[in-house]
């Protein structure tokens, strides 16, 4: 569905924490909060409740919370969009129009994004 964005759709559901760390290791590996120290991410673990209790909630018909992650650590591991955005000469430091990132996004995953400056 294009025509909506999928934010906060189930305010019934709560964030379990992961206690598993593996589990905890393999998400921090490919999704870690950038704000805080590692420790920390691990065991607050508010970073990925946020991400789950935006996201993960409107797809929580068809995935639980672990299925959710799993999902995301695989479309991360299929499309490393961070190494794809350098193969297409987009590198930190520098400035480009969201126009050029959605277009090269598109170009990597066949998909639409709908990226927005904040």
């Amino acid at each position: 569905n294009y025509s909506t964005t999928l934010n906060h759709c189930d305010h019934t559901k709560t964030y379990k924490k992961f206690k598993d760390n593996k589990e905890k290791s393999d998400l921090y590996k490919r999704w870690p909060d950038l704000t805080i120290t590692e420790f920390d991410c691990l065991d607050k673990q508010a970073f990925w409740s946020r991400e789950y209790m935006k996201h993960g909630t409107c797809c929580s018909d068809k995935f639980d919370r672990v299925q959710y992650f799993a999902l995301a650590m695989a479309l991360k591991d299929k499309f490393d969009l961070l190494k794809s955005l350098r193969n297409h000469g987009i590198n930190r430091g520098y400035s480009y129009t969201v126009q050029k990132i959605n277009s090269t996004i598109k170009a990597i995953t066949r998909g639409y994004p709908n990226l927005t400056c904040a």
